[in-house]
Formats: C-alpha cells, sequence, structure tokens
C-alpha cells in the first residue's frame, strides 16, 4: 500500500490523489486502506515518514502573534532535529529526498500542502496571497540549507552552537521572509 501511495502522491500530488486511487493500484478495498492508516493526511504522512505528530506541530507553530511566527517556526525546525526520535528520521528523509526524485516530489508535495498551507493562512491580511508559496520557498530554503549545514554536514562552529544562539540568529530572517517587504516580490 505504502508503494502505491508513494507513487501516487509523487505522480499527481496530495490533491489529486484519493484514497480510492491508492487502494485500486495496491489491488485492496480503500477501507483496508483507512483501517491501517486512518485519513488520507495520514497516509500522506506514513508515505513522507514525517517522524512528528504533524498538525499537533503546525497548529503550535500557527498559533500566537503573527509578529513572531518566523521563531517559532525555527524553534519548532530546531528542536525536531535534535529530538532522540524525530531527528534521525529527519535525516534520513532529507537524505532520501537528495538521493531519490520520487522522495524528493514527495518532500516537496508535503511542504506545500501542509506547512504552506498552515503558516500561510496566519498571513492572510499580512502579505499578498499569491507572494506566499513564493516567501515559503524561501523560509524552505534557509530552515533545509540550515539543516544541511548543521545536521547532515555538521559544519562546525554551526553544529555545536548552542540551539537557542542558532534559533536567535535565523529566526529574524525567517520572520523577514514571511512578513516583511521582499524586493523582489514588489
Amino acid at each position: 500500500m505504502l508503494k502505491a501511495a508513494r507513487e501516487a502522491f509523487a505522480e499527481a500530488g496530495y490533491d489529486r490523489t484519493s484514497v480510492r486511487q491508492v487502494a485500486a493500484a495496491a489491488g485492496v478495498d480503500t477501507a483496508l486502506v483507512h483501517h491501517y492508516f486512518g485519513t488520507k493526511e495520514q497516509l500522506f504522512q506514513a508515505v513522507v515518514e514525517f517522524p512528528v505528530d504533524l498538525p499537533t506541530t503546525l497548529a503550535r507553530v500557527a498559533d500566537g502573534p503573527v509578529g513572531e511566527l518566523g521563531q517559532r517556526l525555527v524553534d519548532t525546525f530546531l528542536e525536531a532535529w535534535e529530538h532522540p526520535v524525530s531527528g534521525p528520521a529527519l535525516e534520513a528523509l532529507i537524505r532520501g529526498a537528495l538521493a531519490h526524485r520520487v522522495y524528493g516530489r514527495l518532500i516537496r508535495e508535503f511542504f506545500t500542502v501542509h506547512i504552506v498551507r498552515s503558516v500561510g493562512v496566519r498571513l492572510e491580511g499580512v502579505v499578498p496571497t499569491d507572494e506566499v508559496p513564493t516567501r515559503a520557498n524561501f523560509v524552505a530554503s534557509q530552515l533545509l540549507g540550515l539543516a544541511v549545514v548543521r545536521y547532515l554536514l555538521r559544519f562546525e562552529p554551526m553544529a555545536s552552537l548552542p540551539r537557542d544562539v542558532v534559533a536567535a540568529t535565523v529566526a529574524p530572517t525567517v520572520q523577514r521572509y514571511l512578513t516583511e517587504e521582499i524586493d523582489a516580490l514588489g
């Protein structure tokens, strides 16, 4: 089932993939997919192998003042990378995405569907709606670049800096990408 779901999500994307399509591709009944994975979102999370409770995590990031959204996002990101369970899983996920196109497409889809939509809702009325995907891509470049340098390649001194120092340094840039004017977008 996971192989069929992985291929379907990578091919058609989250929005255009249905549990019924995944079940048909796997040669099983739709009820079996629901039994093992619950909702389409839970199936997608299993396919991407994201190691945290995404709805709860994203709600925590989105909750609070918009002016502190960058800080919450960076804090949550670093916390997930430094957790003994989610950290190694994230490392495997990113390494897989860099090595395999299908995983790369799944990560892009995951980011677009879950992160952009959750954070984008908080930006309504703050920035033009059509800028949210581009802003989210800038945020992704910052966070994924940070993950590669700090956790995958372990550049020093970045790898050894205290998490709060890294967060305090990176969060203003993420906040700028989220809410402040970006010349290239204007």
